[in-house]
């Protein structure tokens, strides 16, 4: 079977199941079928940053079972461009690694991701707080003045 991604001639068992017809294949290898996936989420991610954020946020809150009413016009309804903890400019897509990316956060997470409930904070903002208790990050505050950092 010729794939229509790579034009190779290859197996049919490298050709996924298409979903949508049972038993029928899809027209292109799976390695051009990951790429082609790849290439759309990334488009897509860019495209509609508010809505990909919706997505991703209502399977988390699915898999924690915890309340959920986000909409994409809401989420750029808040949207302000900075962290509102550390003051720094914040970008609403990224890689995994870059800091400066938004990630939306509970205020009160047992409330969980419903309007009212929710901001942008950097990443690294959201990483001192992971599971830090409020007594906790007054005590790093005062060891780190203590130091004078």
């Amino acid at each position: 079977m010729i794939c229509r991604g790579c034009s190779e001639d290859k197996e049919t068992t490298e050709f996924p199941e298409r979903k949508d017809r049972s038993g029928r294949l899809r027209p292109y290898c799976r390695e051009c079928a990951n790429e082609i996936e790849r290439v759309r989420y990334s488009t897509h991610r860019k495209l509609s940053p508010f809505k990909h954020k919706c997505v991703r946020v209502k399977y988390s809150a699915a898999s924690k079972g915890i309340p959920y009413d986000l909409t994409p016009e809401y989420l750029e309804s808040i949207w302000t461009g900075f962290c509102p903890i550390l003051g720094a400019k914040i970008e609403i897509s990224g890689d995994r690694y870059n800091e400066t990316v938004a990630e939306l956060d509970r205020f009160i997470p047992s409330k969980g991701y419903v309007k009212g409930n929710v901001t942008f904070i950097s990443r690294r903002a959201n990483r001192f707080k992971n599971n830090a208790t409020t007594e906790e990050i007054r005590k790093l505050l005062g060891w780190m003045e203590s130091y004078g950092s």
